[in-house]
């Protein structure tokens, strides 16, 4: 069910603005309990697997039960595998799912065609890798881990919901009008900007909360400025490649699961490159350089 047909816009905005709370909040216990050892690898797992499949059911491609049953549950099972002593397993795993699509490559020969396959390998490396970036980037440091994990999951939410509100007050230009005819140039700007306002004030927040707990840090403002417009760009780019997708199948959404949004893969696409890079950011930088 398209959840924006038959309902004026007070209604579908209501129901989007009830949607997303209810996502907040749920996103918000999961960060909470982000230190327990299940919780925050079970989210990532359950979101991926969902994401993929509505991404293989979107290319009709979950009649191929052996690639499928492979694909999901490498998905649900990757974020798992990221730290600790089980990551040996993750290579194993990954070769495991690759070896069941080239399996079932061979045997549909004739109806398989070479797009699905490629299709498949996509999905499984695209939205996996990104979701379990989450479980990685949390782990990456004993203190600032989840702080990290905000500011991945703000800039790419936070960006798309300033170009939202912005683009809907004042955009008249389009920026992709064939993709995405509600994206504007000016909303596309008002999210840099919702993003330069987020990343710099839950910095200087953060660091003052660190601070008085007796762990001073210092915030490299230069760095914080270009990773949140980075990120604004990035989550952009995996929207508009996912809408792009989405015209091309002759799809409105990838599923309706979240009303007002669509489905999982509706609301994460955003998120897709923006996780992997923040991942990386962190990895080869001190983002957060202590005192």
């Amino acid at each position: 069910m398209d959840w924006r047909r038959g309902f004026p816009p007070q209604t579908h905005m209501a129901t989007r603005l009830i949607t997303a709370a209810v996502g907040v909040a749920i996103a918000l216990i999961v960060l909470m309990l982000h230190n327990f050892p299940l919780v925050l690898p079970l989210a990532a797992g359950i979101i991926s697997a969902a994401a993929l499949y509505e991404l293989l059911r979107a290319n009709k491609l979950l009649r191929y039960h052996l690639s499928s049953v492979a694909a999901l549950s490498y998905a649900f099972l990757l974020p798992f595998l990221q730290v600790g002593i089980v990551a040996r397993y993750r290579s194993m795993m990954i070769i495991t799912a690759v070896c069941c699509v080239l399996f079932d490559y061979v045997r549909h020969q004739k109806k398989m065609a070479e797009k699905t396959f490629f299709a498949f390998l996509a999905g499984m490396f695209l939205i996996p890798p990104a979701m379990a970036a989450a479980v990685t980037l949390d782990k990456t440091h004993e203190n600032h881990g989840v702080a990290y994990l905000v500011l991945a999951l703000g800039g790419a939410w936070i960006a798309d919901t300033g170009a939202y509100f912005v683009g809907s007050a004042f955009g008249k230009a389009k920026l992709c009008p064939a993709i995405s005819p509600k994206k504007t140039v000016v909303g596309f700007i008002g999210g840099i900007v919702a993003n330069i306002i987020f990343f710099v004030a839950f910095c200087a927040v953060y660091g003052s909360i660190m601070t008085n707990k007796g762990v001073p840090m210092r915030v490299n403002w230069f760095a914080t400025v270009l990773v949140s417009m980075v990120c604004a760009i990035l989550g952009t780019l995996g929207d508009l490649a996912a809408s792009t997708l989405k015209r091309q199948l002759g799809l409105k959404d990838y599923g309706d699961v979240m009303p007002g949004h669509g489905g999982v893969l509706d609301r994460f696409d955003s998120v897709l490159l923006v996780l992997p890079f923040f991942t990386a950011f962190v990895q080869a930088t001190n983002f957060f350089e202590l005192t």
